[in-house]
């Protein structure tokens, strides 16, 4: 039998009976993402090329101008990805570095933000490789590590393992004094907190937007500063990237777009411009303020369930680490019961976004506190399908929640 013929759907469990925490690694795919990349592919299947080809001729602009509008840039500094690695790798390969010049990267970081700087140990490129006692003490030490041949530093601006925040302005200030190349991995924070390029400098930040924009797989988008784009190398070039080429030589264009290659991935382009749309539409500061209501309930609901994780303070974004012995085990019992949330070396790893509630995490929080105690705490009133608030736990292990949220 095809297992990937339409229809069938043997051990899929509907989104409608998850109670979902882990949209740090891969999220569900929001609605309007998911119309907007339909409305493309029942087009180009009932009209197909070329009309349908020329009505979406645009798609890949109107996509810039929305993430130009989010993270305070102009249009033409974006450009579309597959994901973050590519846009990791581009940078890797763009930027001026010679032998003996010096990368920092962060340790515990995502294999995407640590691979392509490793490869350029082959080319005399000296890798430093950050550590620390946690996420916070490592960021301490790579600001003291910065010497006098350090020429760039790539680093998240929030941590994938426990959601650490660093202070991506003392950074940045740090890196235009001293002339350093700044790359920032921005896929954990775009979408949960406010970025804004115009106040914060950086020379080339990438997102995937199979996180919090929750635009699907394989699309992504990548900033790269005006003022940095006449030091770039050219690392790629094909049709979509040159102003004009003949047999014997090429114009690249002169902005981010010279980092395209050929043909588009015109439904996730759908995808994700209708995503940032809506984000935009929102409006990021509604959306940060409610994240961060909901990370101060999270807490306080695990603290009251004597549950023990990672704390930032508000240096965190929407995730946080859960400390136990086995966090996969954990992961399991979880998700038996519809919660979804993931093991990530020793923690176990919740993820939210501003749609998230809190009686689910309330839910959550006593299926933990169950599991921690062996079993021998019944969960009352907690259902398998994603839990409504009617049908949140009460009990000694359970906090009842007084505050409104703020609403968008």
């Amino acid at each position: 039998m095809d297992v990937f013929r339409v229809g069938t759907r043997t051990g899929m469990k509907p989104l409608s009976e998850k109670s979902f925490f882990n949209y740090a690694t891969v999220a569900p795919m929001s609605r309007t993402a998911y119309e907007a990349a339909r409305t493309f592919m029942d087009d180009f299947y009932q009209y197909g090329p070329p009309e349908v080809l020329h009505r979406y001729d645009l798609l890949a602009d109107n996509m810039a101008t929305e993430a130009a509008r989010l993270i305070n840039c102009s249009s033409d500094e974006i450009t579309y990805l597959k994901n973050t690695t590519e846009g990791i790798i581009i940078a890797s390969e763009a930027l001026p570095l010679r032998c003996g010049d010096e990368v920092l990267v962060l340790g515990n970081e995502y294999p995407a933000n640590l691979l392509p700087w490793l490869r350029k140990r082959q080319e005399g490129v000296k890798v430093k490789v950050i550590t620390g006692s946690d996420s916070e003490g490592a960021f301490r030490r790579l600001i003291e590590t910065i010497g006098p041949r350090t020429k760039a530093i790539s680093m998240s601006s929030a941590q994938r393992y426990d959601g650490f925040m660093p202070n991506l302005a003392l950074l940045s200030g740090k890196c235009r004094d001293l002339g350093i190349f700044l790359v920032v991995d921005a896929v954990q924070h775009i979408g949960a907190r406010t970025v804004d390029v115009s106040k914060t400098p950086v020379d080339i930040l990438v997102c995937g937007g199979q996180k919090y924009l929750r635009a699907g797989l394989g699309i992504g988008f990548m900033y790269v500063s005006r003022s940095v784009m006449p030091a770039l190398r050219d690392s790629r070039v094909g049709i979509r990237s040159v102003e004009h080429f003949d047999e014997d030589s090429y114009i690249l264009k002169g902005t981010a777009a010279r980092f395209q290659d050929g043909t588009q991935n015109m439904p996730g382009l759908a995808a994700l411009h209708s995503a940032l749309r809506e984000i935009n539409n929102i409006g990021m500061d509604a959306i940060e303020q409610k994240n961060l209501a909901i990370l101060e309930g999270l807490k306080a609901i695990l603290r009251e369930n004597k549950i023990d994780f990672i704390d930032f303070g508000v240096l965190q974004s929407n995730i946080v680490a859960i400390r136990t012995p086995d966090p996969s085990a954990l992961v399991n019992f979880l998700m038996e019961r519809g919660v979804y949330t993931k093991a990530i070396q020793d923690v176990t790893r919740v993820s939210f976004i501003h749609e998230s509630k809190l009686e689910d995490i309330e839910v959550m929080a006593c299926y933990m506190r169950e599991f921690l105690n062996g079993g021998r705490i019944a969960v009352r009133g907690a259902v398998r399908r994603k839990a409504a608030p009617a049908e949140s736990p009460t009990g000694p292990n359970s906090l009842r929640i007084s505050a409104p949220l703020p609403s968008i």
